[in-house]
């Protein structure tokens, strides 16, 4: 694996800078329609797309600032990787503007500059090398209670179909829900998606329902975006939408009791309302099913229910906080990152593994870590996702996008967690390595 270990941060730039092109290059592995094929190997990330959470990251003095850990930026126009994000040119823009990225990463509150940000994020997402987004889906942010999107998901699809209309070929995108603080009304649920539930599994199908009529349309609702936008796979000749479910339970929040029912019922509304089953994934707790959160964790209700692949309940499961202490491979799915450390928590709380010179040789980040040790082993290619976590929450730490290049320390010089020595780092790295992954190849030493 020479180039991965040996990649100094010249050969990084320099890799780079050759290989930049027009935004629409990258990946194109899904169909015209979006759905890909079943026996293809997937690249993921997922999207915090509301932002942002770092906006107050580095304080004046330059210490941590308590809102993030790594500080989004963007290349000037005349820089070679402005090219990344389509700001070489304002002919990659509506009206022919070039947007001031001064004011970005912008909130899903700004209707009219939440578009432009999209844009930029979704060409360098695709320049990575990814074949679809896990788009967070924060439900009661995103959609009424009459289940219609709200402008930012508005402006969302504004921005997709944009640069749909340009010829980009974006990538399709698939509902990640925030589980235990998606719903409206959070206090008139029952929190129970068993069969003794009074009002069956709506925690889960009311989100499920309201993200993918925006695609399939629903009766006398007309879907804003084209099927070609939703990440579908291939299962049995049917191209079913994926989807995946955080946390079922996280702080007191969320769902309290669930079983297999709970995820039979999901493929059957699915079905019986858009004509198609879905692909359903699932996290569990990095720490075990000792561990509060996860699906197949202790429920607050008592018990717990084994929701996994290998129970054949969902298509796939995977642990987040995936970058702590290397890959998390799971049966079908794996989970990677540049690691996780929440500037909200101590030093020492063991949630947050920090950097070890020692555990990560030869490699400089972590993040180059869980690559050679996913890619270094041909039965993790036996698994259909590997998901990158994430591409933009630098609230905790572990985001591969463009960022402000700086190394975080103790008091006494300690050093807690790095990012690297160039914005684009992780990015260039994935985009390097994503085709060994799709390919299934181990990469050269």
């Amino acid at each position: 694996m020479r180039r991965l270990i040996a990649w100094t941060a010249a050969g990084l730039i320099g890799a780079l800078l050759a290989s930049v092109a027009p935004s629409a290059q990258g990946t194109d592995q899904a169909s015209a329609d979006g759905a890909f094929a079943e026996d293809e190997r997937l690249l993921s990330v997922s999207f915090f797309w509301r932002g942002p959470w770092d906006d107050v990251a580095i304080n004046p003095d330059g210490t941590l600032g308590m809102r993030g850990t790594w500080k989004a930026i963007y290349p000037a126009q005349d820089d070679p990787r402005a090219s990344i994000f389509g700001l070489n040119s304002p002919d990659n823009w509506p009206e022919n503007a070039l947007p001031d990225t001064a004011r970005w990463p912008v909130t899903y509150k700004d209707e009219n500059e939440l578009p432009l940000w999209l844009m930029a994020e979704w060409r360098a997402m695709k320049w990575s090398g990814f074949d679809f987004v896990l788009l967070d889906d924060w439900h009661c942010l995103c959609f009424k209670e009459d289940l219609s999107p709200y402008p930012c998901f508005e402006g969302l699809a504004q921005a997709w179909l944009e640069l749909d209309k340009r010829g980009e070929k974006p990538l399709p995108f698939a509902m990640f829900l925030e589980t235990p603080f998606a719903w409206h009304n959070l206090d008139k649920k029952d929190r129970d998606a068993t069969q003794t539930s009074s009002d069956g599994i709506c925690e889960l199908w009311e989100p499920t329902r309201a993200f993918l009529r925006q695609f399939y349309g629903e009766d006398d609702y007309r879907p804003i975006l084209p099927l070609r936008a939703l990440a579908r796979v291939m299962v049995n000749g049917e191209a079913r939408p994926l989807m995946q479910f955080w946390f079922p339970t996280w702080v007191d929040a969320g769902l309290e009791k669930w079983n297999k029912w709970t995820f039979e019922q999901l493929r059957r509304k699915c079905k019986e309302t858009f004509g198609v089953e879905p692909f359903v994934g699932v996290n569990q707790h990095v720490y075990g099913p000792t561990c509060m959160g996860g699906w197949s964790s202790e429920q607050p209700a008592g018990g717990k229910a084994d929701i996994t692949f290998e129970a054949g309940v969902v298509d796939y499961d995977v642990a987040w906080w995936g970058g702590m202490a290397g890959p998390q491979v799971y049966p079908n799915a794996i989970s990677i990152g540049p690691g996780h450390w929440c500037p909200t928590q101590s030093g020492d709380k063991p949630v947050a593994l920090h950097w070890d010179p020692v555990a990560y040789k030869p490699d400089r980040t972590r993040y180059a870590y869980c690559w050679r040790k996913v890619l270094s082993d041909p039965e993790n290619f036996k698994r259909r996702i590997m998901i990158v976590e994430s591409w933009n929450n630098n609230y905790e730490a572990c985001a591969i996008s463009y960022s402000e290049p700086k190394d975080f320390k103790r008091a006494d010089g300690t050093l807690i967690d790095r990012w690297g020595e160039l914005p684009e780092e992780y990015m260039a790295l994935t985009r390097e390595l994503a085709p060994y992954w799709k390919q299934g190849k181990c990469p050269p030493r």
